[in-house]
């Protein structure tokens, strides 16, 4: 503020000297009219006309840079608000792959669970198809051996019925 006060005071005192030395009057020319003025007053009066237009160019040109300014700032915090909206957006799509991962940990665990049990009603079904299969044999053997002891009763009868169709069927 006072470097401003002083480089006003300098200039002014230049401006003093000037007219003091320049008060011969010169004659002026503007449009139809002819005036005799003394040179300072003409200069001065080029002066201030001269920085009256730089004040009003400069005016418009700090009313556009204030105005470009509001704008980057009303910019700056939608860009922030939505900066904030996408991270709350993120926060919450980690939250829901976290979720993810330990429902498709528990999901892998189920499915593990139930391929062993799988596994196990396998080999139980194999099983009892070769018990079958040995029971059938066993009982085929008897039915053999009970027609073959001259044995006569309803069961190996049933069982050689059994067998009659077995064979019709199996051709």
């Amino acid at each position: 503020m006072q470097l401003g006060f002083i480089f006003i005071l300098i200039v002014s005192i230049f401006i003093a000297i000037f007219a003091i030395q320049n008060g011969n009057p010169v004659p002026v020319d503007l449009f139809l009219a002819r005036y005799e003025m003394p040179l300072a007053v003409v200069m001065m009066a080029c002066l201030i006309i001269g920085a009256v237009l730089v004040l009003i160019l400069g005016t418009f040109r700090q009313v556009k840079k204030i105005s470009e300014s509001k704008e980057l700032k009303n910019k700056i915090k939608v860009s922030d608000s939505e900066k904030v909206q996408f991270e709350n957006n993120i926060k919450t799509m980690e939250t829901e792959i976290k979720a993810l991962k330990e429902n498709n940990n528990v999901l892998s665990s189920k499915v593990s669970e139930l391929e062993g049990k799988n596994n196990e009603q396998a080999q139980t079904i194999v099983k009892l198809t070769e018990e079958i299969k040995e029971n059938n044999i066993r009982l085929e053997a008897e039915i053999v051996e009970g027609a073959g002891s001259g044995l006569y009763n309803e069961k190996s009868e049933a069982h050689s019925e059994w067998l009659w169709y077995k064979r019709c069927w199996a051709n």
